[in-house]
């Protein structure tokens, strides 16, 4: 369906003029076959809130509340089995669309896939012609920019009154339906990459949890200052911001390593660091804030918040698997100063004790395995991101 998109040549009597409001009525983007100009329709002609709220009749329909959808994506957090509970609101057909009015921004809207009840601060929208062009439509810039003229300041919901009465610009029901067609297509693709990578970034946590298991079951308990030491301070001079090196302190980030930031230089001192060895920041390791220099990060510089640690006696790649499970987090939690802001002093962190399996072979193969999934991870991460982009690209460019 892809190959019949085109750049829109603005063909027609009215696309052949140079006047700015004729140029308007044509998106960027539009299949082929198609040249006529889009016409400007309130929303309130071509869509409906349905008002209808739920009865005790309607007991055994699920109810649909804000968490209950994932923000954005436009998908149910929850399977439909876990939503029957007793709550007023709403009620909903199936190809309704809910568009959450409270903070709009926030972008709690789905397609619903069976009738329910919709609690809480929801519109409940009906199509009059195409249900997947309206669903995108919401989607698209001008919709969010139009729901985001909210009402109120703790609690700011969108204003019936001005959405409905805003102009959007419209083209046939046949190029409506392509249109829809397209993006559910684009969504449903969306979805199955976004469950591939939930998945695979399970079976990766999985693995950590067999080293553990095993860890546990063979292991021999060391202090991993038998590990780690701490290596001489070699200050640099820093000439510019790209020389400076920061920990990634998501859990997903910490696994492929480190990356550069954009510190301020000010009068703190930093310290060159080297490939293999383990940095850490101080105030964050208990959050996953820990990593292995590899590399392309070799002779960059961290300040004395993010320390190195010099790695021997073991696999540098195992070590750091077997630190970066939540479990060991727990463990320098326990050992954190300070009220405010705790840190992590480095002469206490080398007193903590690890269980490993000092089998050289088995580290080495972990280590394989581990890297494997680090890379299917990301190269799937790289996919869900195109098909977000894709579908941006769309939204930006099909409608006006």
């Amino acid at each position: 369906m892809t190959d019949d998109l085109m750049k829109s040549s603005g063909s027609g009597d009215a696309g052949n003029s140079t006047h700015a409001d004729e140029q308007r009525l044509y998106p960027k983007v539009r299949f082929r076959g198609f040249d006529e100009p889009w016409k400007n329709k309130k929303f309130l002609t071509f869509s409906s809130k349905i008002t209808k709220n739920s009865t005790s009749d309607d007991i055994d329909f699920p109810r649909i509340e804000f968490e209950n959808i994932v923000s954005g994506e436009g998908k149910l957090a929850q399977n439909r089995s876990k939503l029957n509970h007793i709550k007023s609101g709403i009620k909903f057909d199936k190809g309704d669309i809910l568009f959450g009015k409270l903070r709009p921004y926030l972008k709690n809207w789905w397609l619903a896939e069976f009738p329910g009840v919709a609690v809480g601060d929801f519109w409940v929208i009906r199509a009059k012609d195409n249900r997947y062009f309206l669903y995108y439509l919401i989607q698209a810039p001008l919709f969010e920019k139009v729901s985001n003229y909210t009402t109120g300041t703790k609690m700011p919901r969108s204003d019936w009154n001005y959405v409905s009465n805003t102009f959007f610009k419209l083209p046939k029901i046949d190029e409506q339906e392509k249109i829809g067609r397209i993006l559910d297509k684009v969504d449903s693709l969306l979805s199955l990459q976004q469950r591939k990578l939930e998945l695979i970034s399970a079976l990766e946590k999985g693995l950590g949890q067999i080293i553990k298991q095993q860890n546990n079951k063979y292991g021999i308990t060391f202090s991993l200052n038998n590990f780690l030491e701490i290596p001489p301070q070699i200050q640099a001079r820093i000439k510019n911001k790209n020389q400076l090196l920061t920990v990634k302190l998501n859990l997903q980030g910490i696994a492929r390593g480190v990356q550069r930031d954009t510190l301020s230089l000010g009068s703190t001192k930093y310290f060159i660091r080297h490939t293999g060895e383990l940095i850490f920041g101080k105030q964050n390791i208990f959050n996953g804030s820990i990593a292995l220099i590899t590399k392309e990060f070799d002779g960059l510089a961290t300040s004395n918040d993010v320390p190195s640690l010099k790695i021997s006696n073991i696999n540098p790649q195992f070590l750091f698997y077997l630190l970066k499970n939540p479990d060991f987090w727990k463990h320098t939690e326990l050992i954190a100063t300070g009220t405010g802001s705790k840190r992590v002093h480095i002469h206490d962190l080398l007193k903590l004790h690890i269980k490993i399996i000092p089998d050289a072979k088995y580290q080495a193969k972990i280590v394989s395995l581990s890297r494997n999934f680090e890379k299917i991870v990301l190269n799937q991460q790289i996919i869900v991101k195109e098909c977000e982009k894709t579908k941006q690209f769309l939204l930006q460019n099909l409608f006006i």
